[in-house]
């Protein structure tokens, strides 16, 4: 598969990245890898297709490869993906996790007004805490997680009808990610399992549901849902987006020496700043494109708006309640959130 880069600058280049038939810079050719290499099998929870989040899964594993000189190889498995894949690593939602303990959405991404931007998320995992509950929380399920990707903040509602109010949701066919499908069930819609990008625009265009919170925009146009839905909006159900991890078998990572996972840590934490970075490059350019596609944008109307926040906050405080790993993980995000929040109001006075 000829796999492409979207690290571009420039409006015009940045256009054409946002239409998956773009003339993008080529990856780099993977690393030469030593006879003797230790191979590790990855799972990923997307479709193998160019211009999407499977082409950072891809760089990822490759970037690995080249900062350990060739002493790894990562093979990409045919076998399911999830908690219970028998792959060595995954690729794929943080809320893939989230069936597991509802604890897991605090490290996806949260719905309505508790959410946090990506950077903040990050800012919270690596210096307040978050990464020390998240290894607790995984650790009980056998893996070790790390942030190496994002949706982008903002992501809508794509569907193919147009939503005016709340009544425009009930009994509606809806796909959302995490604690986004319980709100929805609460908005009155019918939840459907969470879809990757690519899946979720097919299921748009034949029919299986009506409605789709599935990332980016420039992921979404790659994806093809300007032929799947004219509408897109509000902000979605999880208001800023959601994170990718890659999760490591506790067993592969228990013993892999310390430089090694220092390495696999760096090249995650930065294809995840990669994954922000041209989701916010692309973003603006991408809704022209699709806004000349046809595609229309709007807000959530007032009522969905109030249901929303009124039905997310219900949401986070059920999961807070749930036991007392829920609420220690609630109390760290809540008191950084609110350190943030605190921070952003004294700098703009």
């Amino acid at each position: 598969m000829d796999r492409r880069d979207f690290l571009i600058t420039g409006g015009a280049a940045a256009v054409a990245a946002a239409t998956p038939a773009a003339a993008q810079a080529a990856e780099a050719p993977p690393p030469r890898i030593r006879p003797d290499a230790e191979r590790l099998t990855l799972a990923m929870a997307w479709a193998d297709a160019p211009n999407g989040p499977a082409d950072r899964a891809h760089r990822l594993a490759r970037r690995f490869e080249a900062m350990t000189n060739g002493r790894y190889r990562i093979e990409f498995a045919t076998a399911e993906h999830g908690p219970e894949s028998g792959a060595d690593l995954l690729h794929g939602p943080v809320h893939d996790f989230v069936p597991q303990h509802p604890a897991f959405s605090y490290f996806g991404g949260l719905p309505g007004s508790a959410a946090l931007v990506g950077q903040d998320l990050a800012h919270w995992i690596a210096i307040g805490g978050g990464q020390m509950l998240w290894d607790d929380l995984a650790a009980s399920h056998g893996w070790k997680p790390l942030l190496a990707g994002h949706s982008g903040d903002v992501p809508p509602l794509w569907s193919r009808e147009p939503i005016m109010g709340l009544g425009d949701l009930a009994g509606r066919r809806l796909s959302a990610p995490g604690l986004g499908a319980d709100v929805a069930r609460g908005l009155g819609a019918e939840v459907h399992p969470a879809l990757a990008p690519h899946a979720a625009a097919a299921a748009l265009r034949d029919g299986s549901v009506d409605a789709v919170e599935a990332g980016d925009l420039t992921n979404s146009l790659a994806a093809g849902f300007a032929d799947a839905a004219r509408y897109a909006t509000g902000q979605g159900l999880n208001s800023r987006g959601t994170a990718y991890a890659l999760s490591v078998r506790a067993s592969i990572w228990d013993r892999l020496p310390d430089a090694d996972k220092a390495i696999l840590a760096a090249a995650a934490a930065e294809e995840y700043q990669l994954t922000l970075a041209a989701a916010r490059a692309h973003a603006g350019l991408a809704r022209q494109v699709l806004e000349a596609r046809g595609v229309v944008f709007a807000p959530w109307p007032a009522d969905i708006a109030e249901a929303l926040e009124r039905v997310a906050e219900a949401t986070i405080a059920h999961v807070a309640a749930r036991d007392a790993t829920a609420a220690r993980i609630n109390q760290s995000y809540m008191a950084f959130r609110g350190l943030i929040s605190g921070s952003l109001a004294s700098a703009a006075v």
